[in-house]
């Protein structure tokens, strides 16, 4: 408040000086939110004793709605046109954001902890048969919401876009790191009919938590087409939406794709992943895109190579067994 009297007094006199008192102020902001910063990692990273989480998630909070205000207060000052002030903007902007950053941190790791054995139960044989791991999942997300009422519009939308990547990711991990692998079209049908049912329920809890990242809702609904299509043709206009889509996608995330929904012929493989090789070097000539970044959090199972033994790959290969030597 006090500060904020200085900026509404000071244009009285002359503008010039309105203008450098804005100035001023913004660097004395600017010093003393790298301390405000500062302070807050030592809190939340060390609070001493270890406090409950409910004692942490409201101390997260607190200080999370700190931030709004200052920013507003920061762009304020910025707006009397000193031409010095963009920097001091923008370091003021970088010690909000890592406060938030850290905020958010401590809000979500008991969350993440709640539901990492849930995410493991994903993409196996139980999981074509079950809702149990998947409708944990979206009790525990929607239990979390509730726990953020109290912060303010700006700090709940990015976290909520955050975790709505995050469950996104996690959710998409086992699936590319093939524990489920078709064996059969009716297995393929059952596999895209549960992503397809989880991907609506995904997209609708997010949507009820306002999330700021809708363009994540297509993700899954995207690989699911990979393991309904049986064009190549098609397969690979597919390929080319994902890619555009999601511009961090790279062969690797494709071709273990391919793996699950049980593709092994070697030319339709080689012509699928031929979009993504294509896209990747447009994408190198344009410039790296860190917007929608997804798939560069992701590790893809490597393919299983097979022997030289002349037999299917999803075969087991009975070699000869070599004669004991004799002993001399």
């Amino acid at each position: 408040q006090l500060l904020r009297a200085h900026v509404d007094r000071a244009p009285q006199i002359t503008s010039e000086f309105g203008m450098e008192m804005a100035q001023s102020l913004l660097g004395v902001l600017v010093a003393f939110l790298h301390s405000f910063q500062r302070k807050v990692e030592r809190f939340l990273e060390s609070p001493g004793d270890a406090a409950p989480a409910d004692g942490a998630t409201s101390r997260a909070i607190a200080l999370a709605n700190c931030c709004p205000p200052f920013r507003s207060f920061a762009e304020r000052l910025a707006q009397f046109g000193h031409p010095e002030s963009e920097e001091p903007r923008r370091q003021a902007h970088l010690a909000l954001d890592k406060v938030t950053r850290l905020c958010h941190h401590v809000l979500t790791r008991h969350l993440f902890e709640e539901l990492k054995p849930y995410f493991n139960k994903l993409m196996k044989r139980k999981w074509l048969s079950s809702s149990d791991a998947f409708d944990s999942i979206v009790m525990l997300v929607t239990s979390f919401s509730q726990k953020l009422r109290p912060l303010r519009p700006e700090p709940y939308q990015v976290l909520v876009s955050e975790v709505h990547r995050r469950v996104l990711i996690e959710y998409v991990r086992p699936l590319l790191q093939g524990r489920l692998v078709c064996t059969s079209a009716k297995m393929r049908a059952r596999v895209a009919a549960r992503l397809g049912d989880e991907a609506r329920q995904l997209r609708e809890l997010f949507s009820r938590l306002d999330s700021a990242s809708p363009w994540l809702d297509s993700v899954v609904p995207r690989l699911r087409e990979l393991l309904v299509l049986e064009d190549t043709a098609a397969l690979q206009m597919e390929v080319g939406g994902l890619v555009r889509d999601f511009p961090d996608v790279r062969r690797k995330h494709v071709a273990a794709l391919l793996d699950v929904r049980g593709l092994r012929a070697a030319a339709a493989r080689q012509q699928i992943l031929a979009v993504v090789r294509d896209l990747e070097q447009s994408e190198a000539e344009a410039g790296p895109s860190r917007q929608r970044a997804f798939f560069a959090e992701l590790a893809a199972a490597p393919r299983a190579r097979c022997l030289p033994c002349h037999l299917p790959c999803h075969l087991p290969c009975h070699l000869p067994r070599l004669p004991r030597l004799a002993r001399p």
